[in-house]
């Protein structure tokens, strides 16, 4: 397969803003997850959220006259880059039953690096050895904020059952970046992302089949329903098309960077619903995460 035209400076543009909103959606996914999570089985919840997400983007794509004749051979594509997704999210959602949503939110600082990795694995896509002081440096930056003041807490750090299970939802979701970025084939974003979804739901029914007949739907509490809802429009539908966008356009370590902005906007969410101003450290912590961000993306434009 040929490697992709490289876009024009507009686009690249639009790429960052795209990944500046993917990061902000995704980051109020920790706190809505854990409060809904306890409501369902998390390969239920998914399904249910896939299915949702897949009929914006059914909606999308008929607006706009998009739709074409599938063709059988791009399935197993879209199959691999719906498992990538199932494993994350699932885990995900298990991981909030054990731990807390800060807890969850430090595990997922650690998808830049393994996105680098993947991306040198399926695109040879290098990373210099400033980038990888600047991926350290913004991991700390993460770090700070999330433990603020408290680093004996953060020298304690130590991965729980809920944290190592989601230690490998994390690894496998740093495939998806470079996969779509290795086998889009030129489909409309709103079409590429719609199949995805659909053979996402279909691998969760099929995994989940005896949770989804063992459901009293009637006893499922409104809020998890709204949840689901939030969780699809914004942090599924709205950051897919975000993320789908900004890899076929961005290299795909320095790209999930700005994922080290997430304790950033959870920091600023929290304060919203009423937190107190943060300590120094923490402060500190959000200063070197934008900055370590900030230079990534500087490499990237010159070319290092």
């Amino acid at each position: 397969m040929t490697a992709p035209a490289a876009p024009h400076a507009d686009e690249t543009g639009r790429a960052h803003l795209a990944m500046l909103g993917f990061v902000f959606l995704v980051s109020t996914s920790f706190p809505v997850g854990h409060a809904i999570t306890q409501g369902l089985d998390p390969a239920v919840l998914t399904a249910l959220r896939f299915c949702l997400a897949a009929a914006i983007f059914a909606g999308l794509a008929t607006a706009k006259g998009l739709w074409t004749r599938p063709r059988p051979a791009r399935f197993p594509v879209y199959a691999v880059i719906a498992a990538v997704l199932c494993v994350f999210f699932v885990t995900m959602f298990e991981a909030l039953r054990l731990t807390s949503a800060l807890n969850a939110g430090a595990v997922f600082t650690l998808l830049p690096g393994f996105t680098a990795l993947a991306g040198f694995a399926l695109l040879r896509q290098r990373v210099s050895r400033r980038q990888i002081l600047c991926l350290g440096i913004g991991a700390l930056g993460a770090l700070l904020v999330l433990y603020g003041a408290d680093l004996s807490r953060l020298a304690r750090f130590e991965f729980g059952p809920g944290e190592t299970l989601f230690f490998f939802g994390v690894a496998a979701y740093a495939f998806y970046s470079p996969l779509m970025r290795l086998l889009n084939a030129g489909e409309p974003l709103e079409v590429f992302n719609f199949w995805i979804l659909v053979c996402g739901a279909v691998l969760l029914v099929a995994y989940g089949w005896r949770e989804i007949l063992a459901t009293d739907w009637t006893a499922v509490p409104a809020h998890v329903f709204l949840g689901i809802a939030y969780l699809a429009v914004f942090p599924t539908a709205s950051s897919f098309y975000f993320a789908t966008y900004a890899s076929l356009r961005l290299p795909s370590g320095p790209m999930m960077a700005y994922t080290y902005l997430l304790p950033s906007f959870v920091l600023l969410e929290t304060m919203v619903l009423g937190a107190p101003w943060p300590g120094a450290w923490t402060v500190a912590g959000v200063v070197v995460t934008a900055l370590a961000t900030l230079v990534l993306q500087r490499d990237v434009g010159r070319g290092r």
